[in-house]
């Protein structure tokens, strides 16, 4: 009887370890990520050229949660982070290559390096995932001289993410969508309020 008690003690001791070393197994599996870069594609529309107006980029930068880790919203209070989801580069870099790419070549405003001109500051507030397959962009935008800001908004977009085989190239081609479309919204208000400037503050 003692024997078979020993044996019963044995039996469940291993079978304890053997069950708490594929959990640790478990646990310990790495995590390899994917890496994403979002294009920001031309639609083949030609805008007006704008020699005539001047303009200088100036600081593109991001919220402080917007990292190399692409964000999932729950909720306006709640936000998590995707370990196994990330980014080439930080958000605010593809934004600023998407502005220099709409404003200066697409429509053809002249890039001020020197001296006085009109000045554009970005910072990105949300690139994320949100409930219901939908993503979002949102940048506050400033337009300011010299003397004093000539426009400050902020501009929200929202991306449906479409069905498709690989849901995390879904939501990556939504805010590729959402990136461009923010983008163009701005370059078209700073050209829309560029041209309602006096001539010498736009131009020189």
């Amino acid at each position: 009887m003692r024997l078979q008690m020993r044996m019963a003690v044995v039996t469940l001791a291993t079978v304890a370890l053997a069950s708490a070393g594929c959990a640790l197994l478990g646990k310990n599996d790495p995590v390899v990520p994917r890496y994403f870069t979002p294009q920001y594609e031309s639609d083949g529309k030609k805008a007006a050229p704008h020699p005539e107006l001047r303009l200088r980029l100036g600081r593109v930068s991001a919220w402080a949660h917007l990292r190399e880790r692409m964000v999932v919203r729950s909720s306006p209070q709640e936000l998590s982070y995707l370990e196994d989801r990330r980014w080439t580069e930080r958000p605010e870099v593809y934004l600023k290559a998407a502005l220099e790419r709409s404003l200066f070549e697409e429509r053809g405003l002249v890039e001020a390096l020197s001296g006085s001109a009109p000045t554009l500051e970005v910072e990105l507030a949300a690139f994320e995932e949100l409930p219901k397959h939908q993503v979002r962009l949102q940048a506050l935008m400033l337009l300011h001289d010299d003397r004093s800001g000539r426009m400050e908004e902020t501009l929200t977009v929202e991306e449906a993410v479409a069905k498709g085989p690989d849901a995390d190239v879904a939501v990556v081609e939504a805010l590729s969508r959402a990136l461009h479309r923010g983008v163009d919204q701005i370059s078209d208000r700073v050209i829309e309020k560029l041209v309602s400037l006096p001539a010498s503050r736009a131009s020189q």
